[in-house]
This record gives C-alpha cells, sequence and structure tokens, in this order.
C-alpha cells in the first residue's frame, strides 16, 4: 500500500517591498494646485478674500505712483530765477551773466540768485551754465581763485609756456617732489601763481626764490 507524499512546503517568498524614492510622499505642483481649486469651490470665500487682498494691493501701488506723479508734477511746474552765465569763461575771468527762470527741480541748491554779485571766476564754465557759490573767487589777488586751506606760491620756470589757469601741477626742485596736485590759479607774463597745502609751502617758496622750481604736470 502506498502512502501519498506529502506536498512540499512552498517557499514563501518575502513580501516584496518598493524602495521609495525621497519626496515621493510630498504633493507636488499639480496636486497642489488641484488641492487649491477643489478648497476653492468648497469655499468659495477663500477665492473673494484672495481677489481682495489683490485689488488693496493694486490700489495701493497706483495711489503711491499717481503721488510720486502729482510730486514730480509740482516740482517741474514751480521756477526759481538763477543766474546763468552768458557765452564760455575760462578760469579767472570776469563772470558775465544772465537771470533766467528755470524748473526748480533742475536748479541746484547752491545756485547763485540774482541779488549776487558774481566777481571772477575759479574755474571754466560754459554758456548757459548754471553759476554756483563755489564758481567765484573770493577776495582778491592771485590767491582768490585758490581752493579754500590753500597757500599760493608764486613760481618763475621759464621752461613752462602758456600754461593755463585750472592746469593741475606738480611742484620739483634739486630732482626732489615738493608739492604735489598744486593747481595753477593766475598766471602774469613768466610767473605762475601755483596753490599748494599749506605743508609744502615753504620748500615750494625756498626753491621758488632759489630759481630751481620746476612745474610738472601729472596725468
Amino acid at each position: 500500500m502506498k502512502f501519498p507524499t506529502p506536498a512540499r512546503a512552498r517557499r514563501s517568498s518575502p513580501p516584496e517591498t518598493s524602495a521609495r524614492r525621497p519626496g515621493r510622499d510630498r504633493p507636488g505642483p499639480r496636486r497642489l494646485a488641484a488641492r487649491a481649486r477643489y478648497e476653492s469651490a468648497r469655499r468659495p470665500w477663500i477665492r473673494w478674500t484672495a481677489v481682495a487682498l489683490v485689488a488693496v494691493a493694486v490700489g495701493f501701488g497706483v495711489h503711491d505712483r499717481l503721488a510720486a506723479l502729482d510730486e514730480a508734477r509740482g516740482r517741474w511746474g514751480t521756477t526759481r530765477r538763477v543766474l546763468v552765465a552768458r557765452g564760455d569763461h575760462e578760469p579767472g575771468d570776469r563772470a558775465a551773466v544772465d537771470a533766467v527762470d528755470l524748473p526748480s527741480v533742475a536748479v541746484p541748491a547752491a545756485a547763485l540768485s540774482p541779488s549776487a554779485r558774481p566777481g571772477h571766476l575759479r574755474r571754466a564754465v560754459s554758456d548757459g551754465e548754471i553759476l554756483v557759490a563755489d564758481d567765484l573767487a573770493s577776495g582778491a589777488g592771485p590767491a582768490a581763485g585758490a581752493p579754500p586751506g590753500s597757500v599760493v606760491v608764486p613760481l618763475g620756470d621759464p621752461l613752462v609756456a602758456a600754461v593755463e589757469v585750472g592746469t593741475t601741477v606738480d611742484v620739483y626742485g634739486e630732482g626732489l617732489a615738493l608739492a604735489t596736485g598744486g593747481l595753477v590759479v593766475r598766471v602774469v607774463d613768466e610767473v605762475v601763481y601755483v596753490a599748494v597745502d599749506p605743508a609744502d609751502a615753504p620748500l615750494v617758496a625756498a626753491a621758488a626764490s632759489a630759481r630751481s622750481a620746476s612745474l610738472a604736470f601729472p596725468r
């Protein structure tokens, strides 16, 4: 008598596990958009609240722009009478001026009013240029056109011809740099008046009296 052979027990395979990629459970942009539409359809007040907030923000932006335009329009509508140069001028020239009305927004705060008495100019100005207080030389003599706090020293350099007022120069003597960044403020014949730093003035004056001072023109 044959006995039935017992069926072999099937090996149970381990449950399949799928490796989840990072961020797989996070809702994507499409799901978020769909969720937003769903919630908006269920709760209409959310949509209308968002619309109202956007409308308020746009209204504030438009109001600010309109206010800025009104301010600019008002500034351009206000004029101020100032002095402008009549023709081109070189440093040291006596200023010829005209009084004109210009928009206040285009006028510098230090612009000269018609009540000012323009004298000699410290720098070159062009025709129609608005004159300000710093354009005018103060006082009289060679130091009138010098920067405040500087000292003017007369130099005689036979090698320098036709140097112009307003030129930046360095002063050398006996192979040494005596002053740098000087400013020519006046030229009378062969004498060049140079405004230098007060600390450099004694050496420049000593070299000028010994006729050993020379001018150099930095670039």
